[in-house]
């Protein structure tokens, strides 16, 4: 009897698989050895969990987002969603002072609407503004800010409110409450919701300007 022969959609179905599962493996393993290198910076050795994912972008109002401001971005857990959420003409920029992570990104996400920049999310309204916009609309942080100094997490909060627009929305996602009081001080409204369904429960925040 002859050999059976797979078509060639078989093949292309195969090969996709197996492109991506590579690919979620040198994602996996770049964070995991960004985390031993760099622990207080990345703060977890996994990126988020989907279902973290799912829970904090369903708060953004996509048809009245235009510009959304990232910190953080790893190697693009959030980061490639919300480009296949917000609209054509919207644009996401994305603060990581990693350089492993940056470059990651630049070679596997090719968006035009995605403005890569390697600086601190205490910098965002610089960053806005040599980007031509006056706010953003959202800004969206996984920066573990557990193990941030006291002044640091205290600066990124303020920055961030005075780089909203009006009634624009901070999510915050964490494995700590520690960035509670620190959003309350400075929000006019601050919700919290937790994600059971990650490896470790995620703590979030929904904050208004």
């Amino acid at each position: 009897m002859g050999q059976m022969e797979k078509g060639p959609s078989g093949n292309h179905h195969l090969n996709n698989h197996a492109i991506k599962a590579n690919g979620r493996a040198s994602e996996l393993l770049l964070f995991a050895r960004n985390f031993l290198k760099y622990p207080d910076l990345v703060g977890w050795m996994l990126p988020s969990s989907p279902f973290v994912v799912d829970a904090v972008l369903k708060q953004v109002d996509w048809d009245k987002t235009g510009v959304i401001v990232e910190y953080g971005p790893g190697v693009g857990t959030f980061t490639t969603r919300v480009l296949e959420r917000m609209r054509p003409d919207a644009t996401l920029i994305a603060l990581e002072i990693n350089a492993d992570f940056c470059r990651f990104l630049s070679d596997s996400v090719h968006d035009p609407r995605l403005r890569l920049v390697q600086e601190s999310a205490t910098e965002v309204q610089v960053v806005l503004a040599r980007l031509g916009f006056d706010h953003a609309d959202c800004v969206i942080s996984g920066i573990p800010f557990k193990t941030l100094p006291h002044g640091l997490r205290d600066m990124i909060v303020r920055n961030t409110h005075s780089a909203l627009k009006p009634e624009g929305s901070f999510l915050v996602y964490q494995l700590s409450s520690v960035v509670l009081p620190y959003l309350e001080q400075v929000f006019t409204k601050v919700s919290r919701d937790s994600s059971l369904l990650s490896f470790l429960p995620a703590q979030m925040f929904y904050c208004a300007r």
